[in-house]
């Protein structure tokens, strides 16, 4: 753990990292290159109509596209301001306007480089342009991301239940094992440091370790209050992710799926973007959805493919291209010296 937050707050840094080095080294190129061959090989041997699919996604409705991006776009709006409430609880009031830009950035740099490293980049910013301690900011964001895999198993679970009465199809255990094992490590994880275990141990480490450590410890335990908040705005941010895969599902001219369907098909994409060998789940994702449309949807797998491409357009190819903007002017802004927070 200390070395993430060491990543985070660089010791005598004062302008943002280099360009270069967080987007362009070896281990980014690895991984759009293995994505590259997944894709590669997909379309290159897989017993795919890619022509057909093509038409497909030529001929949607624009009007239930463009809603679909809307909505997509309009979650940040939410996470901006539940990330607001999670730093008012840590002690860090900061207005929820500039959060938003953050967020994207955020989520961009996830688009194109592995192991979730936008968190990292996204608590950089939060010290660089917010002066919050970067240890805290980064504790704010485990905590969002805990909670966001909490709510988002208990909606997969509520929506399983709702579209299957009996038995759940075989493609969808690993997906509900997994998730549930990792949210019960976080909430075992979480309870160990509100009770301030190991606080002995600790102090035997360097002071300025355990100083980041404290902070963090603070970012993470103590911005989980406001529960109501905290709860209804992520519901609200998976609600949006089933909406605009509703939307593009309508926009495609498929009908026969419901609400409970739509929201259980974005959860399962959506678990799958956390798997972090890839940049944003490139290539496992659209698989994942393709075989979860079939076999939760019963569409064909045609329609199934087109899909997950167009609605990959929108949560991955829309934001590595608006992201990137809004990443090149947030880092021009950081360039700007700027005082460091006080204990960060």
């Amino acid at each position: 753990m200390t070395s993430s937050l060491a990543t985070v707050e660089p010791a005598g840094a004062e302008g943002p990292p280099s360009l270069t080095e967080r987007i362009v080294n070896r281990r980014t190129l690895a991984s759009l290159a293995a994505a590259a061959v997944i894709v590669g090989v997909a379309v290159w041997r897989a017993p795919i109509d890619w022509a057909d699919a093509w038409h497909r996604i030529l001929h949607a409705n624009p009007l239930l596209y463009l809603a679909a991006v809307a909505v997509y776009y309009a979650s940040f709006l939410v996470r901006a301001y539940r990330w607001h409430v999670l730093l008012t609880n840590a002690g860090e009031e900061r207005p929820t306007r500039p959060l938003i830009g953050i967020i994207v950035t955020s989520f961009f740099v996830n688009c194109v480089v592995p192991a979730k490293m936008g968190d990292v980049y996204r608590a950089y910013l939060a010290r660089v342009k917010l002066q919050v301690s970067g240890a805290k900011a980064f504790g704010t964001i485990i905590a969002e991301r805990l909670l966001d895999l909490c709510v988002l198993m208990a909606l997969l679970i509520a929506a399983g239940a709702v579209v299957f009465w009996h038995r759940a199809p075989g493609v969808l255990v690993p997906y509900v094992l997994a998730g549930t094992l990792v949210c019960l490590a976080g909430v075992g994880v979480i309870l160990t440091m509100r009770a301030g275990r190991g606080q002995r141990l600790l102090r035997l480490l360097p002071e300025a370790i355990f100083h980041r450590y404290e902070n963090f410890r603070v970012g993470t335990v103590h911005s989980l209050g406001r529960f109501t908040t905290l709860g209804v705005t992520t519901v609200a941010v998976w609600m949006c992710e089933g909406a605009r895969l509703g939307l593009v599902v309508w926009a495609l001219g498929i009908t026969g799926l419901g609400a409970s369907q739509f929201l259980l098909i974005a959860l399962v994409a959506a678990l799958l973007t956390t798997i972090p060998f890839l940049p944003g789940g490139l290539g496992l994702v659209e698989a994942g959805m393709v075989g979860v449309l079939i076999a939760v949807g019963g569409i064909g797998q045609q329609a199934a493919i087109s899909v997950a491409l167009l609605d990959r357009s929108i949560s991955y190819g829309s934001v590595v291209v608006i992201g990137f903007v809004v990443f090149m002017v947030t880092h021009l802004q950081s360039a700007r010296p700027q005082p460091a927070p006080v204990g960060s």
